[in-house]
């Protein structure tokens, strides 16, 4: 099984109460920022040296909620000089938010020429923030993402120059350069829930990562490996199915009851109530959800599973979390339950420093780690 670790990436530069959205200017802390980033770098550097598989770069524009990386490709770029060995992942670009795929499809093939064959792409449908932020209809939406998609993958693998009139994009000539080093591209994967964006995935041989509860994630994980065995003749292996996780370690039980309750309210007053109070959001998110279904799901209900960042959620399987022994059973467990391949980790937890996480990620590699390779 490979671990990959989602970066938060947050900007918050008040000690009290959440942020707002959108994040006016004014409260952009020069110094701060640069702080951040600085302290990102030294951060990566750390994760690289660990043997952890993977490192995620997020897309969020306008919040807090990853307000330090509108773009995972400017980051991607960064990090691959100052890592070695590390796989550098976007989870994801939000397709549908870019006017030229094209441009996408160069910038992708040069981080993957720079990274020296290390970049992992990760494509995924925009959600409220991201379309309200870039102004893109709803509607919309899916339909960009997918002829984007096409687009872009044609664009690494065509040999000779081709036209592309399509529906929302019009091209007399595409013919990129560089092209990427990896043949015939990177791997590809993206962050699903609904059936559609299953479908999606299965049509086009793209790896699944999903997240919800354990019951849940193993339910939408069966259905697209039957829908692509069943529909598009892909018999899929673990190696194309990924589950996303909440993430705390303890060296041991002790330190852990001192501290989980405490990280957790943090992290739950800095989730951003944005999302589910901004009048906006929450009209783009009933559009969105109104063309999604979940009909693979046994309990009803759809859009955002249930989780949240509580102590209540380790037996949802939405968090991971405790000391090294209890880590690593709660692993081989949802590992068995859902035939996942790939384990996606968000560690950076309320007040934790990245100096901490970093801490926690070499204890990871150290105490856990290794059992989880044999899975």
């Amino acid at each position: 099984m490979q671990v990959w670790i989602r970066q938060s990436m947050p900007y918050h530069c008040q000690d009290d109460g959440p942020m707002p959205f959108p994040v006016p200017g004014w409260m952009w802390d020069r110094s701060l920022g640069e702080k951040l980033y600085s302290d990102r770098m030294r951060f990566i550097r750390r994760v690289d040296e660990t043997g952890i598989d993977g490192l995620i770069f997020t897309e969020h524009h306008y919040g807090p909620n990853g307000g330090l990386t509108p773009s995972p490709t400017v980051m991607i770029a960064a990090a691959s000089q100052v890592t070695e060995q590390i796989k550098l992942i976007t989870m994801g670009i939000s397709l549908a938010l870019y006017p030229h795929p094209v441009r996408v499809a160069e910038e992708l093939s040069m981080l993957d020429n720079l990274s020296r064959g290390r970049l992992i792409v990760g494509f995924m449908s925009s959600g409220a923030q991201n379309l309200y932020s870039y102004s893109v209809a709803a509607q919309e939406e899916r339909g960009r993402k997918e002829e984007a998609y096409d687009l872009i993958v044609k664009a690494w693998t065509e040999e000779n120059p081709f036209e592309w009139h399509g529906e929302y994009f019009d091209y007399e000539c595409v013919s990129i350069l560089p092209r990427p080093l990896q043949v015939p591209h990177p791997e590809i994967w993206s962050p699903v829930s609904a059936v559609e964006s299953f479908e999606w995935c299965a049509r086009n041989h793209i790896g699944a990562i999903t997240s919800g509860g354990t019951t849940s994630a193993a339910e939408g994980l069966r259905f697209f490996q039957d829908y692509a065995q069943r529909e598009c003749g892909w018999t899929t292996t673990s190696d194309d199915l990924g589950i996303a996780r909440e993430f705390y370690l303890a060296p041991n039980k002790k330190k852990f009851n001192e501290m989980a309750e405490g990280l957790f309210s943090r992290d739950a007053e800095d989730a951003y109530p944005h999302m589910r109070e901004n009048p906006n959001l929450q009209a783009l998110d009933k559009e969105r959800y109104a063309v999604r279904s979940y009909t693979y799901r046994s309990q009803p209900g759809g859009g955002r599973a249930p989780g949240g960042r509580t102590l209540n959620a380790i037996e949802r399987g939405t968090f991971i979390a405790g000391d090294p022994d209890a880590v690593t059973q709660q692993i081989i467990d949802q590992q068995k339950a859902t035939g996942a391949g790939v384990l996606v980790i968000r560690p950076e937890m309320g007040v934790l420093s990245l100096d901490e996480v970093a801490d926690e990620l070499d204890l990871f590699a150290r105490e856990v780690l290794p059992v989880v390779r044999k899975l």
